[in-house]
């Protein structure tokens, strides 16, 4: 009888043990964000090197690029983003957020892309910051040396982040440091697609791998937000 309350005890000991060690410090470091602010980017400096040069032409070629990736971002997370409430930024207000002056910056969600919304907000708990580019290079993962050279511009395969330079999805804390750990970056893709003869848009897809790794992350699965 004591020899089987001994084993009991053991038991329970390791298993107590065993689950504890499960606790990661990155899932306390990291805790579930209840919004993400996501900053967009805009060509300011090659704008203004093309206005130097004269090229007025090539400027709203560049502009209509940029409204036509950025919308595509928000259309991607309005309809494949569930996890939490999403804000979208430019990157004009950089600074601004680095010193948390939400009060100071116009923010947009998924209703702006069909109507005149502005979102004026004073302030954010619980939040992450994102931008959608390279991979940061503090988080940088093992090369590949195997994979055969690509070009780097705007595209997207399975292979190791570095070693192609793709575009992803950059996660950050609230201090705009970048998180580290496979939560930190996520490959998207973004290409001009359209027909062959026929006009050509950047397409961005990814709001849904990300949606996926944050629900995995965290074990939460997210509702819809209202349309």
């Amino acid at each position: 009888m004591k020899s089987q309350i001994v084993i009991s005890l053991i038991i329970i000991f390791f298993t107590f043990c065993g689950n504890a060690q499960e606790v990661t410090p990155n899932a306390t470091k990291y805790p579930r964000p209840k919004v993400i602010l996501m900053m967009l980017h805009l060509s300011t400096n090659k704008i203004e090197a093309l206005k130097r040069r004269g090229l007025h032409e090539d400027i709203s070629l560049v502009m209509q690029g940029d409204k036509e990736t950025n919308e595509s971002i928000m259309k991607d997370f309005a309809q494949h983003f569930t996890f939490c409430p999403i804000y979208f930024f430019y990157d004009t207000c950089y600074e601004k957020a680095i010193a948390k002056q939400w009060g100071d910056i116009v923010f947009y969600d998924y209703e702006s892309l069909s109507k005149k919304k502005l979102i004026n907000v004073s302030s954010f708990s619980n939040y992450y910051l994102a931008e959608v580019g390279y991979a940061s290079p503090t988080e940088q993962l093992p090369v590949n040396n195997e994979l055969p050279e690509r070009r780097i511009d705007r595209l997207l395969g399975d292979e190791d982040a570095v070693a192609t330079r793709n575009n992803g999805i950059n996660l950050y804390d609230e201090d705009f440091k970048p998180i580290r750990g496979k939560l930190g970056f996520t490959d998207i893709s973004l290409r001009l697609k359209g027909p062959i003869l026929g006009k050509k848009v950047f397409v961005f897809e990814g709001a849904a791998k990300f949606n996926r790794k944050l629900e995995t992350k965290y074990g939460i699965v997210g509702e819809k937000p209202a349309e």
